[in-house]
């Protein structure tokens, strides 16, 4: 299986820690798609002009100044794409149309055109899909979110989120709303597809409100199906001094109990009273980047382009002020 990188703006970098892992590995059955199980790295190249090349795979592979020559050029079968953030979906569409797989960085489209040209380029050339929606697979997400789905705490009816990061030194195009994309489908995202996924409930409506240069501060409100209420704050106000990059949380109450994660910790209250712990990190258990090769859907399609159109349509709500319908 011949792999090439397209950009590192983005979670590249830990798709690349798992194929190099995997790469090692004596016996190893891929999906049929991705030909021989050997994996071997065909290329890197930038994603746009307003990347620098860098060489920042070492040695081990060949790099490319234009994306499509390497992709003429080297045919890979897989290709992870992590451009700037706005140019990611042209990108996607490169690929698809010469029947490479993709893993790509989230979101996989900025507007409805662009996402409905991809779900249209990845039925026509049946291409292997998945985007990096990497927090499902966090342990304490993860395992919270089974409990979750398992009925521990009863019926959901409400969920508040929380994303907050330091914005240290960002590049220019940061500044730039057709670069950038937007701090709500950048960072908000992951708690969107986190409530989605813990319930397996869509979202109908959003409000939301959004704050300073590269939209340092944002809040969401959002209804899902069955009158689930959710809100979720995100902001780039995380002090440099803070011991961690980032502060993540998540808390679902229920009929019959609470749960919240945060500081990588599940906090459980329910009828038999409160626990908490760390839930064990392990490769045995499932990620995202091994699902994929392996042959199984880490996030169906379906869920994938329901959360990308509802970041969108998030981000709608912020730029207009008003209530938007999702769906």
């Amino acid at each position: 299986m011949k792999v090439c990188y397209i950009g590192m703006c983005g979670h590249s970098g830990q798709v690349h820690e798992t194929l190099r892992a995997l790469a090692k590995e004596d016996r190893v059955t891929f999906d049929a798609a991705f030909g021989d199980a050997k994996i071997t790295f065909s290329g890197a190249a930038p994603g746009s002009r307003e990347e620098a090349l860098g060489r920042w795979f070492g040695d081990e592979m060949p790099y490319f100044s234009d994306y499509r020559e390497m992709l003429d050029e080297t045919k890979p079968e897989l290709a992870v794409v992590s451009p700037v953030y706005g140019r990611t979906a042209s990108v996607i569409l490169a690929c698809a149309r010469r029947g490479i797989h993709v893993i790509a960085e989230k979101p996989i489209a900025h507007t409805m055109e662009e996402l409905s040209e991809v779900k249209q380029a990845v039925r026509e050339n049946g291409i292997r899909f998945t985007a990096m929606h990497f927090l499902r697979f966090e342990p304490a997400f993860q395992e919270a979110g089974q409990l979750v789905r398992a009925g521990r705490i009863g019926e959901v009816r409400l969920i508040t989120a929380q994303k907050s990061y330091k914005y240290g030194t960002r590049p220019a195009w940061f500044s730039d709303r057709s670069l950038y994309g937007g701090t709500i489908p950048w960072v908000g995202i992951h708690m969107i597809d986190m409530a989605s996924w813990y319930t397996g409930k869509r979202y109908r409506t959003v409000r939301a409100l959004q704050y300073g240069s590269s939209e340092k501060a944002c809040l969401m409100q959002y209804e899902l199906e069955g009158e689930i209420l959710a809100s979720m704050n995100l902001d780039y106000l995380r002090p440099q001094g803070a011991s961690t990059h980032g502060d993540d949380r998540i808390r679902i109450a229920g009929t019959e109990g609470v749960i919240e994660v945060r500081n990588d910790r599940i906090f459980l209250l329910d009828r038999d009273g409160e626990k908490e712990w760390t839930p064990a990190h392990t490769m045995d258990g499932p990620d995202l980047v091994r699902e994929f090769v392996y042959g199984r859907d880490p996030i169906p399609l379906e869920e994938l382009y329901h959360i990308t159109e509802t970041a969108i349509r998030s981000q709608e709500a912020a730029d207009s002020g008003e209530l938007v319908r999702i769906g």
